[in-house]
């Protein structure tokens, strides 16, 4: 379980890294967006990894969560309230990054949600 909470802070120090690192005018206008990026590549690039890395620190949680599920299913495990705290920790998470900034957060967690799914091995 202490991997699990490793797992959900890093997740959610990359989102909040994310969100802070690329911002989002609004009114959204593209070439203000561009604008930013080529102003601080840096920033941008720094944004990118961290981006990168809560995608594969997310996606494997999710697959971890989606195969545990499964096995439960297929009534090879028992439910646990270890499952539970999971769903609930991602839940939590989720929701604190989309109160900090959704567009972000949505961008991040439908990669990392698409990113789970693709991993899943029966």
């Amino acid at each position: 379980m202490f991997i699990r909470l490793v797992h959900f802070s890093l997740v959610f120090l990359c989102g909040y890294l994310v969100i802070k690192w690329i911002s989002i005018p609004h009114p959204y206008v593209l070439t203000d967006f561009f604008v930013g990026i080529v102003i601080n590549p840096l920033q941008f690039f720094a944004a990118a990894i961290a981006l990168f890395i809560g995608i594969l620190i997310s996606g494997g949680v999710i697959n971890g969560v989606i195969n545990k599920t499964i096995k439960t299913w297929k009534k090879q495990s028992p439910w646990s309230i270890l499952m539970l705290l999971e769903y609930c920790g991602f839940g939590i998470v989720f929701f604190l990054l989309f109160y900090i900034g959704w567009e972000e957060t949505l961008i991040f967690f439908s990669l990392s949600l698409l990113y789970g799914m693709i991993s899943v091995e029966n």
